[in-house]
């Protein structure tokens, strides 16, 4: 009977091991799914390297894209596409979009909403806009403090840009300068 208990506990413990070697294997895979984006390096360059979320602290946010345009039907070059995250709020369609480095420098980025329209008789989404941001001249000093001042149904709202977004419009700006 004695050898018979000791290959039971035996058999319970290598059952006991393999369950639980088995168990932590699958703890550690579903923590590392979890935890990917929170350390994933290509979700923190995307806010930085062109798709950036904006908010003025009072309470409006907008999603922005900076990307090339490159339509044989409209001018090419790059445009800063900007979209209303906060419900009824509607961007304007005519005037120009200002970004200033904090006093010394200001650039006034032309309104492009007419290329967001699908067909001539189509209409320009009313939480959308599009401005022209290539070659900024002169080209925004590395390292200020930048802002945008968007035009809106709740009147001009500005948002501070992060580091990395003022980053990347100092080096798109100096590229097309060379």
């Amino acid at each position: 009977m004695t050898t018979h208990f000791v290959v039971t506990v035996q058999n319970l413990r290598r059952h006991l091991h393999r369950f639980f070697s088995i168990g932590t294997a699958w703890i550690i895979a579903v923590g590392l799914l979890f935890l990917a984006p929170v350390f994933n390096p290509a979700t923190a360059l995307a806010d930085d390297t062109g798709n950036w979320y904006l908010d003025d602290g009072s309470g409006h946010q907008l999603g922005a894209v900076l990307f090339e345009r490159s339509d044989i039907n409209a001018p090419s070059g790059l445009r800063l596409r900007l979209n209303a995250e906060t419900a009824g709020l509607t961007l304007d369609h005519v005037r120009p979009m200002v970004m200033s480095d904090g006093g010394q420098q200001a650039w006034s980025l032309d309104n492009r909403s007419l290329e967001l329209l699908g067909a001539a008789s189509g209409a320009i989404p009313v939480g959308s806009s599009q401005y022209d941001a290539g070659c900024l001249n002169p080209i925004p000093a590395d390292g200020m403090a930048m802002r945008i001042t968007v035009p809106s149904s709740a009147g001009d709202l500005t948002f501070a840009l992060a580091p990395g977004q003022v980053q990347t419009i100092h080096s798109l700006s100096e590229a097309c300068a060379n």
